[in-house]
């Protein structure tokens, strides 16, 4: 008998629409048919909705993949000029530096401390050094005319601020600067659009999960990346409050979070709603896989979000690596240990060699997700 499912899918803090998720999911999609065999084929993108999706189909499994979309809200909170990177910079040190939680990523995650001081040394390093350079500069012009001096002084300074712009955007300095800043900023409550989000995406979800309380064979998957992960966990424990209210079997209801983040917002001091939707998800024996990697630089690897933010809970999800290291060659591998942007997407790529983490087999495959991963 068919296998039946819709994936809703939460991309993480990006700009790009959900065409450009549409389009890596097809590419790779493509790819790994040729490691697993599945012979998986994907639709065009269809929106009679507000939700854009697309069908995954083979043999024995129909899959409707809805993209949920929040990149123009993403392009509003985006720094993009030298005054936002500065605003971004500043509340970053105030949250997690002078907020004393600084601590609290030393002792649960050594690379996220790495991954958050990146962009704070990059940009003070950058800065000094190349003040420095230009002060001795000034000295030697100086000598000859203070006013030449003072305008090629200014000239070096703008000049160095373009060069450490370029650089931010060209090193991932500024990805990861912005992540912090909003999931700061998400955490205080000052992502005023995050509530509409939230109680729109779990309505769609919640609508579809009605239609199909008595279909058989059936699974719905909430599945997010990067801070998709942070919004999924409000998404999903209203569903779960909505759903217990009308007695909805919550069953076939499953959760997959790839290169979660959700420390970013839980570890805050000030993040009383976020901590009391974890409580109500770890209150519901809900199916959640989380999937995180050493080498992603944007990931808290292997950390129980729960525990580490003093939230109990009587059921948690099942913390996994997906062992990159086993899935692509001692070549590739070798080039993409320490790229840090491309390792947090590679949970949404196909892979070299067929391993047991395989994304397009666990939303587009057959069975349920929990037979395909529980093993791993």
């Amino acid at each position: 008998m068919e296998n039946q499912k819709d994936v809703f899918y939460l991309a993480g803090y990006d700009p790009r629409s959900y065409r450009y998720y549409y389009a890596l999911l097809k590419r790779n999609l493509y790819k790994q048919n040729q490691l697993n065999g599945l012979d998986l084929s994907i639709s065009p993108c269809t929106q009679e909705g507000e939700i854009p999706y697309c069908v995954i189909s083979s043999s024995q499994s129909a899959v409707h993949y809805h993209f949920l979309q929040w990149d123009k809200i993403v392009q509003k909170y985006w720094a993009k000029s030298l005054l936002d990177f500065l605003y971004d910079f500043a509340y970053c040190v105030k949250q997690y530096v002078f907020s004393g939680i600084l601590r609290i990523f030393i002792k649960e995650s050594k690379t996220q401390l790495i991954a958050g001081l990146y962009p704070i040394l990059y940009f003070c390093l950058s800065y000094a050094l190349g003040f420095v350079g230009i002060y001795h500069l000034y000295q030697i012009v100086a000598s000859w005319n203070l006013f030449a001096a003072i305008l090629c002084a200014l000239v070096c300074v703008w000049g160095l601020t373009k060069i450490i712009l370029y650089g931010g955007k060209k090193f991932a300095v500024f990805w990861l600067s912005n992540i912090y800043a909003f999931c700061a900023k998400y955490a205080t409550g000052k992502i005023i659009e995050s509530q509409g989000l939230i109680e729109d995406f779990s309505n769609a979800i919640l609508k579809v999960l009605h239609k199909n309380q008595t279909t058989k064979n059936y699974e719905l998957i909430l599945c997010s990346h990067s801070v998709g992960t942070i919004l999924a966990v409000g998404v999903a424990a209203r569903v779960v409050r909505i759903a217990q209210k009308q007695n909805l079997n919550l069953a076939c209801f499953k959760i997959l979070t790839l290169g979660q983040c959700i420390p970013l917002v839980s570890f805050q001091k000030t993040c009383e709603t976020f901590k009391e939707d974890l409580h109500a998800l770890g209150s519901v024996p809900l199916v959640w896989f989380d999937f995180t990697s050493k080498i992603d630089g944007a990931c808290f690897p292997m950390v129980d979000f729960f525990c580490a933010s003093g939230i109990q809970a009587n059921f948690k999800p099942k913390f996994l690596s997906p062992r990159f290291h086993q899935l692509f060659t001692p070549q590739t591998y070798k080039k993409i240990r320490y790229n840090w942007y491309l390792a947090h997407f590679l949970y949404l790529y196909a892979n070299e060699i067929l391993g047991k983490y395989d994304f397009f087999n666990f939303i587009g495959g057959k069975n349920t997700l929990e037979s395909k991963i529980g093993a791993i």
